[in-house]
């Protein structure tokens, strides 16, 4: 079972990217209002799928 979301109409899984303010990049499942309540944290949703090693985006969101 996936821990991400998913988008009842295209059947992708929703999950947020964000660079935090010191650089590094992550794909989170949860935790989006946290990281846009962040100064100099970037954050962007993002739609893909997950894999044993890790979340592959597939799209940015805009």
């Amino acid at each position: 079972m996936s821990m991400f979301r998913r988008d009842s109409e295209t059947g992708e899984e929703i999950a947020h990217r964000v660079t935090t303010p010191n650089g590094k990049t992550i794909i989170t499942a949860t935790n989006d209002e946290f990281w846009r309540q962040t100064p100099g944290a970037e954050v962007e949703e993002v739609r893909g799928y997950s894999r044993t090693d890790g979340f592959v985006v597939e799209r940015t969101v805009s």
